[in-house]
């Protein structure tokens, strides 16, 4: 090729590169208007009104008043009147909008009358990550063999349900596994304890039915979520009650002594035979961070702490070594177990720690 020809070859395709660069840019700045044109259109109007079911990661499965279920997803201009939150979560009232296409639009998020939250891991700023809201009974499911039942665990989802307006209902699952568990006289104690200080428990076990019929009862006309480590069996007892395979287990792993749970997203369904009656189940939480727990409040959380609360000698005894302090002799007493005032020592330390953290900009 001559030097004329390959000049005028490039020439020729620079032409051609600038002409693909500009359609390019023409059908971008479309997009952009058509996507633009749906937003504003979408805005007009009151919404339907829908809850949703079914988190899928960025998109969601809504019901609306009618019963009818609509695939949703979330914008940046999708409104909130939950602040520095979960934008949307299982659970929530929703308004949206149909759009022209397959997915509908969700333009608000409603005010959440309870919640279940945590702290997003492994982040330091006060962001709430909510697990699902407008659920009315916090269910604890702690199990009778592995993974070894740990009162520290349970006080703090009790904490969480305080915190999110849940009522609380204590699960012991896999019952058939308690009496061959050397730590049964202490799982006894702790079960007879918190149910005498004002907390529901309930008995369960898939492997002997035991119990399952009763739980659904308690859930009727009511929605509930399951909480509790990986392996307790949360997904065996959705399954049972939904009357269907709705979440995939797998056995508990001897070296890590917890359970590979399946669930990767989060649904809200009928219990069988109760249509008023729904169960979100959450995937398992291996590590539970409050959101933003205040340790000068954690005592008020401890009920039993709060009939001995005036008696103690300090107005604002926070019941860790003050003197004269009247939960301190209970526990010396026998009054209150040293396994529940040490329960609230650990997460008094942990709360303190995240205070003295967030003042030091850690």
């Amino acid at each position: 090729m001559s030097k004329t020809s390959s000049e005028d070859h490039l020439f020729s395709e620079r032409i051609r590169r600038s002409h693909e660069d500009r359609t390019r840019k023409k059908v971008v700045k479309h997009r952009e208007r058509h996507s633009t044109k749906v937003l504003a259109d979408i805005t007009v109007g009151a919404g339907l009104k829908a809850r949703v079911i079914t988190s899928e990661g960025a998109n969601f499965i809504v019901m609306d008043e009618s019963g009818n279920e609509v695939r949703a997803r979330s914008f940046k201009s999708t409104r909130s009147a939950n602040t520095n939150s979960t934008l949307v979560t299982v659970g929530d009232e929703v308004l949206f909008e149909p759009a022209e296409q397959d997915i509908a639009v969700i333009r608000e998020v409603l005010p959440r009358r309870t919640k279940l939250s945590r702290r997003a891991h492994k982040r330091r700023d006060s962001f709430e990550q909510v697990i699902a809201a407008n659920i009315d009974i916090l269910a604890i499911v702690m199990s009778a063999g592995d993974p070894p039942f740990q009162n520290g665990i349970l006080d703090k989802y009790i904490i969480a349900g305080h915190e999110g307006g849940l009522e609380i209902l204590i699960v012991l699952n896999k019952v058939d596994e308690l009496d061959s568990n050397p730590r049964k006289p202490f799982i006894e104690e702790a079960l007879g304890y918190y149910r005498s200080i004002g907390y529901r428990v309930i008995r369960t076990s898939i492997v002997t039915a035991e119990g399952v019929l009763e739980l659904g009862k308690i859930f009727e006309n009511k929605t509930a979520v399951f909480a509790g480590k990986s392996g307790v069996g949360k997904s065996s007892l959705v399954n049972s009650l939904v009357g269907r395979d709705v979440a995939r287990t797998k056995e508990l792993t001897r070296r890590e002594q917890r359970g590979m749970h399946t669930t990767t997203n989060a649904a809200l369904v009928p219990i069988a035979e109760h249509p008023n009656s729904f169960i979100v189940d959450t995937p398992g939480i291996r590590e539970f961070f409050h959101f933003d727990l205040d340790p000068d409040i954690i005592k008020f959380h401890f009920t039993d702490f709060l009939k001995l609360q005036e008696d103690c000698a300090m107005t604002n005894c926070m019941h860790i070594h003050e003197p004269g302090c009247a939960v301190i002799e209970a526990v010396d007493d026998g009054l209150i177990p040293e396994w529940r005032h040490n329960s609230y020592m650990g997460l008094w330390e942990e709360a303190e720690r995240e205070r003295k953290m967030k003042a030091s900009g850690i």
